[in-house]
């Protein structure tokens, strides 16, 4: 957690002694970071101490929150959309499925790929009883504290004033927003979206009077062709990566922006695949049992979460290509998207299953490495589903690749 609250402290730092070099410090942590402790999902691995980058070591929830505080600190600082993209991977992703659904019980630590969330041993730093399970006593209480900061400080970074007397939508949610701009005058915008589910963000200006400033816009770095519409016509864009239009604004002018999501391919510890689109990561979709336990340990009870599907799988080689992928979005979103049967968007993808791959210390054992022939191991085919990452609680999000000798 103390590397997630201080990375930010170089750019806080800056603004006494504006020096490039405190600019360039807060990439190169980061970068060196994900390098030797990153995961795909943003996080990295800390469970109390830093623990290198296999995906079944732990992130601590109060490092996700504390990671999202760094990056709303930075972003106004900086204007960097780099820190505005990384603060919705950990938003969107990573905090989510780390709290039950209402918001009263969350786990301690929580793996990129988890199939079991059990009050028993794991390859943790700090591995006593409790670090994994859903509870509010387990693990330790400054998580039960965190856990309610998150998604407000979220709400509260999603716009901002800018330099030049306008208004900023630099992190996207629905919402709506009552700020001052020009000389002065109030003025009030609507967002309306399912982002980051959907590609599509409304803004609607909401104001009786005519006012005449910028309106500044987020292009995220994952996207490429971004659509800009006011009042239905499109305007022309240049690549910029905060899209500014400065005009004058009538009440109920409209504001479209889309913003195209494409399949993306990464590779981390052991070569395994991540698989992202836009904001969102995506794992195995696996099954869950919640249990409830009562031990002399806690005063209050906890859950543990298991699973009676499959999760052994590795991703056939032949099939790492958008073409390959099936999306489908669904057509109507909860107002709670969050968990396995309100997940609004599965990716389907080709893989087999792996039966040497198997349990270690409650997790998922080593991933094998692509390199043996009879890795093919002829197992057959099989369709996967995937669904975003931060609406799983059991997962796998990091596969392993299986080679395909026939096709070399």
């Amino acid at each position: 957690m103390n590397v997630a609250q201080g990375i930010k402290e170089p750019l806080i730092y800056y603004q006494q002694h504006p020096e490039s070099k405190y600019m360039d410090a807060v990439k190169e942590g980061l970068m060196a970071l994900k390098d030797v402790h990153g995961y795909v999902n943003g996080m990295y691995g800390g469970d109390e101490n830093l623990h290198g980058n296999d995906p079944t070591q732990g992130s601590e929830l109060c490092s996700a929150v504390e990671f999202m505080y760094s990056f709303e600190s930075i972003l106004p600082i900086t204007g960097d959309v780099f820190f505005a993209d990384y603060l919705e991977k950990i938003a969107f992703n990573v905090l989510p499925t780390q709290v039950d659904d209402n918001y009263k019980t969350k786990q301690y630590f929580q793996q990129v790929n988890q199939i079991e969330i059990t009050d028993k041993s794991r390859n943790f730093f700090n591995d006593r009883v409790g670090r994994i399970v859903f509870g509010t006593t387990t693990g330790y209480p400054c998580c039960v504290t965190n856990m309610h900061q998150g998604f407000p400080k979220f709400v509260q970074n999603l716009w901002y004033a800018t330099a030049d007397n306008g208004l900023a939508a630099l992190v996207y949610g629905a919402s709506k927003v009552n700020a001052k701009v020009a000389n002065g005058q109030e003025v009030s915008f609507t967002e309306e979206t399912n982002y980051p589910f959907s590609d599509l963000i409304k803004f609607t200006y909401n104001t009786k009077n005519d006012n005449t400033f910028p309106f500044h816009l987020r292009i995220p770095e994952w996207c490429n062709n971004p659509v800009i519409k006011v009042n239905g016509q499109i305007q022309k864009y240049n690549k910029e990566k905060i899209f500014i239009l400065n005009r004058k604004w009538s009440e109920n002018d409209v504001v479209e922006l889309q913003l195209p999501m494409n399949i993306a391919f990464s590779r981390w510890y052991e070569n395994s695949l991540g698989i992202e689109r836009g904001p969102l990561v995506y794992a195995l979709k696996l099954e869950e049992d919640w249990r409830e336990v009562k031990t002399e340990e806690f005063d209050d009870t906890f859950f543990e979460v298991t699973t009676p599907s499959k999760w052994n799988y590795g991703i056939i080689e032949n099939q790492i290509n958008a073409d390959s992928l099936k999306v489908d979005i669904s057509a109507s979103y909860s107002d709670y998207p969050w968990n396995l049967p309100n997940a609004p968007i599965s990716i389907k993808i080709k893989g087999r299953q792996i039966p040497f791959w198997e349990k270690s210390m409650n997790s998922t054992g080593k991933i094998p490495i692509q390199s043996h022939p009879y890795i093919e191991l002829y197992t057959p085919v099989e369709e996967l589903e995937l669904i975003p990452y931060g609406c799983t609680t059991l997962r796998i999000a990091q596969f392993p690749v299986i080679d395909n000798p026939r096709n070399r």
